[in-house]
């Protein structure tokens, strides 16, 4: 059961996200290949309960009735079994997320309220710290980057962020896509001086 500071503290987060729905409106229901902030089974719940709007994205582009620059369809989402079924689709990205018609900066702020409610509600299934990645200074190219990432995921233990991460980047569709998903899983550090030498 809550304290008196935890239910206080839930309450001002559901009036921000509430501040932040006001804003918000479901647009022409496509997107563009820009990085979206993903959500995992348990925070997309969450989202959904404190009714934070979430959809998924599908890779397959269309052409038609399209806007220039938005070829991907996006579905939003507003339970769970709505969620698990497109979901299931095997054009659809792999994970939820926070809704394309919010700005870059506002996504990420409501992926912090859900994990800021996730620290109050159930804080073991708070994400694993980021471990640091030798990346600064790597050569290579992406998949070598990726390597590198999905290598020091594992000897940090968190196998199933290096799988999530891994599928991610391969449908990323652009470099910058790719290394912005990375960074969403490590944190970005300096590749050992030998190895930037022999460009491993």
């Amino acid at each position: 059961m809550a304290t008196q500071e935890q239910s206080v503290a839930l309450n001002a987060l559901r009036d921000l996200i509430r501040y932040h729905r006001t804003m918000w409106s479901t647009g022409s229901g496509y997107t563009g290949n820009e990085q979206l902030v993903h959500l995992t089974m348990p925070q997309a719940q969450i989202a959904l309960r404190y009714e934070l709007p979430i959809g998924v994205r599908c890779m397959c582009p269309t052409r038609l009735g399209s806007p220039p620059g938005r070829p991907y369809r996006y579905i939003t989402v507003t339970d769970s079994e709505q969620m698990m079924r497109w979901l299931s689709y095997q054009d659809m990205d792999d994970m939820p997320s926070i809704h394309a018609e919010f700005p870059q900066h506002t996504q990420q702020r409501m992926r912090d309220y859900i994990l800021q409610i996730m620290e109050i509600e159930n804080p073991e299934q708070v994400p694993a710290s980021k471990p640091i990645a030798p990346l600064l200074g790597a050569k290579g190219d992406i998949y070598n980057l990726l390597c590198i990432a999905n290598r020091t995921l594992r000897i940090a233990g968190q196998q199933e962020q290096a799988e999530r991460m891994w599928r991610l980047v391969l449908s990323s569709g652009s470099y910058f896509n790719a290394l912005s998903i990375i960074g969403e899983y490590v944190d970005f550090g300096e590749a050992p001086l030998q190895e930037r030498k022999d460009g491993f």
